[in-house]
């Protein structure tokens, strides 16, 4: 049983990091990023087959019910894989693994043959991912804010002539730029599975409606402005100054969201 939650463990973040890459795709084209995602996802459906053949040996003739949420993600991620090669609609292939890895993750930690000594053990490792997701989802918020302030320092720099050793030390108003959208285009797709992951723990441990608490209210919050930013440089309809000033006012999202986490009336502690 050890193995199988280090199994399961190392198929999520297979899975989490095909994911990310092909958010990164999806937003900005990338040869190399299309092929680490396409990699990481054919581990993944190389797990699942693994996993699913082992299940169905030990098992045969009759998989249990919850076994056929594994067999739906594995169908999943067989579909994708086929229209990727044939089609390439590279923002289906992400949706539909989006669905993929929720229903994986309820499969793995939410099955109801967890209701035993190691259901305790399954869900305290769901919450540590999901707590490990979301923390580096905040780590690279984090940095994109840093990136744009400094953007924003140069610039006023620059505006003002002053061609001091700060300005000379700082890298190029384009580079600041780059450095804050590409982690933004980390961080959202790390803080979509958290909250996913986050769901199918509060699911299962939670009398309450997890979709009530303020935590949750504050994560979707986060969310939302830092996909505005990178919705709106997509779309080049923001950038340069405008786009540093949002992504250092989105910095006060997750200020928020801490506070809400101390005011008493969540079930988070952690941030």
């Amino acid at each position: 049983m050890f193995a199988q939650h280090w199994y399961y463990d190392l198929i999520i973040y297979i899975y989490a990091l095909s994911l990310l890459f092909a958010f990164s795709d999806l937003l900005q084209p990338n040869r190399r990023n299309r092929r680490l995602a396409l990699a990481f996802l054919v581990a993944v459906w190389f797990c699942q087959t693994a996993f699913l053949a082992w299940k169905a040996f030990e098992q045969f003739p009759l998989l249990t019910g919850m076994d056929s949420l594994l067999f739906y993600s594995w169908a999943l991620v067989t579909a994708t894989l086929i229209i990727d090669w044939v089609a390439r609609i590279h923002f289906f292939v992400f949706a539909a693994n989006l669905v993929g890895f929720a229903i994986l993750a309820i499969h793995f930690f939410a099955s109801p043959e967890a209701q035993s000594p190691v259901a305790e053990v399954l869900l305290s490792e769901l919450v540590y991912i999901h707590v490990t997701l979301a923390f580096l989802a905040y780590a690279f918020f984090s940095l994109s804010t840093v990136f744009a302030v400094l953007y924003l320092v140069g610039n006023r720099l620059l505006k003002q002539k002053r061609w001091n050793q700060t300005l000379r030390r700082l890298p190029s108003l384009g580079r600041l730029q780059l450095f804050s959208h590409r982690s933004n285009m980390a961080g959202v797709p790390l803080l979509m599975m958290a909250l996913i992951l986050g769901m199918v723990w509060a699911r299962e441990t939670m009398e309450m409606s997890h979709l009530l608490d303020l935590k949750v209210a504050g994560s979707l919050l986060v969310l939302g402005a830092y996909s505005t930013s990178l919705y709106q440089r997509l779309r080049k309809c923001w950038s340069g100054s405008r786009l540093a000033w949002w992504n250092t006012f989105a910095f006060l999202t997750i200020v928020v969201n801490y506070l809400l986490s101390n005011t008493g009336l969540s079930f988070h502690r952690w941030l």
